[in-house]
């Protein structure tokens, strides 16, 4: 565009120029002065605007590539911070009253927020998590709670003597350092087939 306009300009002076007197050299050259700095003004305008367009398109384009640079980022940072679990037990297992069930063989540990030694999932950032719980006994009527941070019961679950299994799922939003873990709340509390007792979860978002 800019080009196109200059072209217009020049060939304007030339039809100009075309028109001059040749015998009267002073008015000639007074109106070439004139045709020369409407030439000029019109020109210098012309690269005002071109250079404010310029700046825009530079922005724009500066934008652009942070937006892309960050999404990027993003989906850099979700393909890599993956957090999940699965952990179950090793071995039969007999609580009291308040104690935590240890799941200590962990299957998949993503992001190494459940810790085997203490059965607990500790929240590394805040978001939507969800547990999913299943456990059987062995002869007992078996009453558990999953927990966050020692006292707010998730879900209840209650596992019949005559090995009847019981699992839960719940979703729930976490602050960082959370801690969800599963503790029994019966007397003769007991669980069996390790690989009838699992406990998992992972980051929704």
């Amino acid at each position: 565009m800019f080009v196109v306009r200059l072209f217009f300009l020049v060939l304007f002076l030339g039809k100009q120029c075309h028109c001059l007197n040749v015998t009267n050299h002073g008015s000639d050259v007074d109106k070439l002065k004139e045709i020369v700095q409407q030439l000029s003004a019109s020109l210098q305008n012309m690269q005002a605007e071109q250079a404010r367009k310029d700046v825009i398109y530079r922005s724009e384009i500066d934008q652009l590539r942070n937006d892309t640079t960050n999404l990027k980022a993003k989906l850099h940072s979700r393909s890599h911070d993956a957090i999940a679990f699965t952990a179950r037990l090793s071995h039969d297992v007999n609580l009291a009253v308040g104690q935590t069930v240890v799941f200590d063989k962990t299957q998949l540990n993503l992001g190494n927020a459940y810790h085997d030694t203490y059965g607990h999932f500790s929240a590394p950032i805040a978001g939507l998590y969800q547990f999913a719980l299943t456990l059987l006994n062995n002869g007992n009527d078996s009453y558990f709670v999953l927990v966050r941070n020692g006292n707010e019961e998730l879900a209840g679950l209650y596992s019949r003597h005559d090995f009847v299994p019981a699992s839960a799922v719940v979703v729930v939003q976490l602050e960082a350092s959370d801690v969800v873990f599963v503790k029994a709340t019966n007397v003769g509390a007991n669980l069996d087939e390790p690989f009838y007792c699992l406990f998992s979860g992972y980051l929704i978002q």
